[in-house]
């Protein structure tokens, strides 16, 4: 029995984008269902009212905790492989940044006014406010650190369990404090998770790690550094405008009624595109620790993507009303075509998770910068353009219009780039 283990655990080592993308599908269909029942719970237990600024302030903390990380998942899945004794280091140099400059921008936002729009002015909501965004900031940043070490399966149970957390406490909380009860069934389990995810990655994982490096390469300067971190994370401030500044958009434009809508449509559209995203991580990783090999993980990377574009696209645009029927009937009424447009424009996701993963192994991420603003320019003038006209739907016309671009634009240069690689065998083949 331990040898037929041992001989399948062989196997599967020269397909772990494989698996570790199994093990996200696994967080992202586990995460997803608790999500959806997440919202079906928050939907029929608070007004739209309260739903709508919960998102809306929920979307800010993403927000806000994504400018806070400064590209440092990105730096840990390029260079956390391969960084040896030195790997601990550039984990807590990550970690401490990142937290700094979360309080940094939270404070900011409350002190600038702009909380106004979900609760009143309060010392007890604003301190809970910004203690959320420093929470989530750990949160993204240790998925990364799990991903870069190859141990995806407990991204996979660290999510499922945020998930039922969430949702427990959720219960006897949805209708308290003008939606304020929503944001704290999200705050507590951030904090139970981020001990004991943080307590393995440095006890159990990291150790193992530099101990099991073969090959361990230097770090590169602060001036390598910053020229990859400053145009990623210039391309990750333009690119939340796709996600959490929409959100706030459409409630300044159309009010917290039609944000829960549009909020509930998007967040089932987002589960294929955040593991498409995924996967382009996955590959990145992989190239990193195994740089000979990077046409076999490429093309793992491709079929996993195409699997996750086929059965999200053929599903959920067939049963899009049934879906979003969960959450009452006014979100299906007012969701399903803007949830169908979403989905329509999945391809141009793959086209560039794959281009930005490319670019990151390449080291070219200003090219990667400038084709996130090119995308959101077009995407955020079609928003504005329609919004009033159009309402939610408007975000689906200029998801589907900026995937098109997306296509015409990148696909010809990752083909060129894709055919340009050397083609290099397997061990033992």
């Amino acid at each position: 029995m331990k040898k037929t283990v041992a001989t399948w655990s062989a196997r599967l080592v020269g397909y772990r984008i494989y698996t570790n993308a199994f093990a996200l599908m696994v967080s992202a269909a586990g995460s997803g269902l608790l999500g959806l029942l997440y919202w079906y719970v928050a939907a029929h237990l608070a007004s739209p009212k309260f739903l709508g600024r919960a998102a809306a302030e929920i979307a800010a903390v993403t927000l806000l905790s994504t400018l806070a990380q400064l590209s440092f998942g990105s730096v840990f899945q390029r260079f956390l492989p391969r960084a040896g004794a030195k790997s601990r280091n550039l984990v807590i140099t990550g970690y401490v940044t990142s937290v700094g400059t979360a309080f940094v921008v939270g404070i900011a936002y409350v002190a600038l006014g702009f909380s106004h729009r979900f609760f009143a002015p309060s010392i007890n909501w604003s301190v809970l406010f910004v203690a959320t965004i420093v929470f989530y900031t750990v949160f993204a940043l240790e998925d990364a650190v799990l991903i870069s070490l190859r141990v995806s399966r407990w991204v996979a149970v660290e999510n499922i369990l945020f998930g039922i957390a969430k949702l427990v406490i959720l219960l006897p909380l949805a209708v308290y404090a003008a939606g304020q009860g929503i944001v704290i069934s999200w705050t507590l389990p951030l904090v139970a998770t981020i001990f004991v995810v943080n307590w393995y990655i440095f006890r159990r994982r990291l150790p193992e790690h530099v101990r099991t490096t073969q090959i361990s390469q230097p770090l590169p300067t602060l001036k390598r550094m910053l020229s990859l971190s400053i145009p990623q994370f210039a391309g990750t401030i333009l690119s939340i405008f796709s996600t959490s500044v929409v959100t706030l958009i459409v409630i300044a434009k159309l009010g917290a009624v039609a944000n829960a809508h549009y909020y509930l449509a998007a967040q089932v559209a987002a589960a294929p595109t955040l593991f498409i995203w995924s996967i382009s991580r996955l590959l990145i990783v992989e190239v990193s620790h195994e740089p000979s090999d990077q046409r076999s993980h490429l093309v793992q990377s491709a079929v996993a993507m195409g699997a996750v574009l086929v059965v999200a696209m053929g599903v959920g645009i067939t049963f899009a009303h049934p879906i979003l029927s969960i959450f009452g009937s006014a979100y299906a009424s007012q969701g399903t075509t803007l949830l169908r447009l979403l989905l329509l424009a999945l391809p141009g996701t793959v086209v560039a998770s794959t281009y930005a993963a490319l670019a990151w192994i390449d080291g070219r991420v200003w090219f990667l910068m400038i084709r996130e603003g090119g995308a959101i320019l077009v995407y955020l003038a079609i928003v504005l353009l329609l919004i009033n006209h159009d309402g939610i739907n408007s975000v689906g016309y200029a998801a589907l219009v900026t995937s098109g671009v997306e296509l015409v634009l990148f696909l010809p240069v990752t083909v060129r780039r894709i055919r340009a690689m050397k083609i290099v065998k397997p061990a033992g083949s």
